[in-house]
């Protein structure tokens, strides 16, 4: 099998090799762009960088996410697939257009608008990346396009997340708003979901005399490879203008601000929404928060609490968290606190603690179809949950759920925390139900367990009667969704 393989990269290797000696005969430049870019589809789709994918009974290109996988096991093609990455030539004429590969940080061309995608602290390693097709593309380039270079620039690479990092992506920006007229304009795209970085970005753009306009999140990471996996599926674009303002500020005057603009962003967006085909994810709305508080941050010259300069450029411990990463930490939380499960009382949900809020949250973006860890990791942090992994059944990629009543069984039961709270209680008491076939058995548990159980009555049937309508959308909740169904009209009905 191994010798087999070979004798199909050999052949593969032979047929490139063909290709770019062709290549050399080319006489027009759009047919020779053509072939160049032919070969490298053709190239990126046949290395032993290429797994198997046995959903399709096929080969994954090398590609197939944002990085470079080495595969104990790799597949390949056979020559005659090559046509099938060929391009074809049409009659079209391209406008006047001109393409440089700059530094950012010497970039001398005024324009009236910017789009940059930046760097997400080492998230993906571009020039690594781009080195795939450079390897193959060098000679081919500096003969095709005499003016760009070819060489590897893997040195002025932006990389890392610590004040190196923060100091140069200063600089790039700051020029970029240096070379822009005062009406002009900057679109950045950013995707990470670590509000360190975000905080990060807060004080590069503001050292760079930028202010956050507006943002908006849209869904970019929609082909079948990326919308699976623990992946960011979308994108904050971020409008950025010259700040102007003269406004100083002290930082706790900040909170309500960022509160109040997390809670106008996310009622836009949910405006815009569709309930039965959803456009944004959970995931989506905190993003749409870490967007929401840089446009408050960023509007104001100066918060006498911060030294921009010092904590750009300052060293900071690995769990150390800044002022403005704190803010934002606040910005996440005010989101998670505000998008209440839709058919749950607003009421209820606010007197809820985080961990039960975090669980009810968790069903809720669960029976949206949402498996990622990376989801739920994300919602633990809105809430400020430390450890949310005993919540879950399963962690592995692509199947992380939370545990069912049944699951839980007297798992956690009476502990510090979520053990001793009315979710937790009411988890139990389903689970009685589910057991014993008796919804008595589980309104005679709450009544002896739960303190002070006629005052919190009305919120046990509001819980209850949230996880029985998680029948119609979770399969595995059925057994558990009719006992949490029965045990509501038992605690209803209930009487001294």
């Amino acid at each position: 099998m191994e010798q087999s393989a070979e004798h199909y990269f050999t052949t593969s290797l032979l047929i490139i090799g063909l290709c770019f000696e062709e290549l050399s005969k080319v006489k027009t430049i759009h047919e020779s762009v053509a072939c160049l870019l032919s070969i490298g589809r053709y190239i990126e789709r046949n290395s032993k960088l290429c797994g198997v994918d046995a959903s399709r009974d096929g080969i994954r290109n090398t590609f197939a996410n944002q990085a470079l996988n080495t595969n104990i096991q790799y597949g390949v093609q056979g020559a005659s697939g090559f046509h099938d990455y060929c391009l074809e030539l049409g009659n079209f004429d391209l406008p006047a257009a001109v393409a440089l590969a700059q530094d950012a940080r010497t970039c001398n061309h005024t324009l009236d608008a910017w789009i940059t995608d930046p760097p997400y602290a080492d998230a993906i390693n571009y020039h690594e990346l781009s080195e795939f097709f450079l390897a193959w593309y060098d000679k081919q380039l500096t003969r095709l396009f005499p003016d760009w270079y070819s060489d590897s620039k893997r040195a002025l690479a932006i990389t890392g997340r610590d004040e190196n990092f923060r100091i140069s992506m200063a600089d790039c920006y700051a020029n970029l708003a240096k070379h822009m007229p005062d009406n002009g304009y900057q679109v950045v795209m950013f995707t990470h979901q670590d509000a360190a970085v975000w905080a990060d970005l807060a004080l590069i753009l503001w050292a760079s005399g930028l202010q956050v306009s507006a943002a908006w999140c849209i869904a970019t990471e929609t082909s079948s490879a990326l919308k699976v996996g623990n992946y960011v599926q979308g994108t904050v674009l971020l409008v950025l203008r010259k700040q102007t303002s003269d406004q100083v500020v002290f930082l706790d005057e900040i909170t309500p601000l960022v509160q109040i603009e997390v809670q106008k962003q996310l009622d836009s967006m949910l405006q815009l929404d569709d309930d039965e085909d959803p456009n944004f994810g959970d995931t989506d709305y905190q993003l749409a928060a870490y967007a929401a508080a840089l446009r408050v941050l960023t509007q104001y010259k100066q918060i006498e609490d911060i030294d921009v300069a010092h904590e750009l450029s300052r060293p900071r411990k690995k769990s150390e968290k800044s002022p403005i990463e704190r803010l934002i930490d606040e910005a996440v939380k005010t989101a998670c606190d505000y998008l209440v499960p839709k058919g749950f009382d607003s009421f209820v949900w606010k007197m809820l603690t985080p961990e039960e809020r975090f669980y009810l949250k968790g069903l809720d973006i669960e029976s949206h179809g949402e498996y990622r860890d990376g989801a739920y990791q994300e919602l633990a942090r809105g809430f400020g949950l430390k450890d949310y992994k005993p919540f879950l059944h399963s962690s592995k990629a692509n199947q992380t759920r939370l545990k069912t009543p049944t699951e839980f069984a007297t798992k956690n039961l009476g502990d510090a925390g979520f053990g001793l709270f009315l979710v937790r209680h009411a988890l139990f008491a389903i689970r009685e139900v589910t057991r014993t076939e008796d919804a008595q058995q589980g309104k005679s548990w709450l009544r002896a367990e739960v303190p002070d159980y006629w005052s919190h009555r009305k919120n046990l049937i509001e819980i209850c009667n949230y996880l029985a309508n998680l029948r119609y959308a979770i399969d595995h909740w059925a057994t558990d969704a009719h006992s949490a169904e029965l045990l509501a009209g038992a605690v209803e009905n209930d009487s001294v």
